[in-house]
């Protein structure tokens, strides 16, 4: 490809460059507009951290989830949830 460059005249191999760098950020443009639509927003879908902490106290209670496993999430997830009530915070 290099070659068929080199062999053009100046305003003709930039000319040419400039076609080929507009075709590949055409299809990077194109492949990112792909990965969005399967990968989708993970944040705009994630829900509130003390929503699934309810969510699985509810498991827990109808002994879906041993107690020693709702103590393990609830660990995990209190990290989350002073975050989101700092940002309330901040917010409000």
């Amino acid at each position: 490809m290099w070659e068929l460059l080199a062999e053009l005249s100046g305003r003709e191999a930039l000319v040419e460059a400039a076609l080929l760098f507009a075709a590949i950020a055409a299809l990077a443009g194109l492949g990112a507009l792909v990965v969005s639509k399967f990968r989708g927003s993970t944040k705009d879908e994630e829900r509130p951290a003390s929503q699934m902490l309810s969510n699985f106290r509810d498991l827990a209670e109808q002994g879906e989830l041993s107690e020693t496993e709702f103590r393990n999430i609830k660990t995990l997830l209190s990290d989350k949830i002073q975050e989101e009530l700092k940002d309330s915070e901040e917010q409000g």
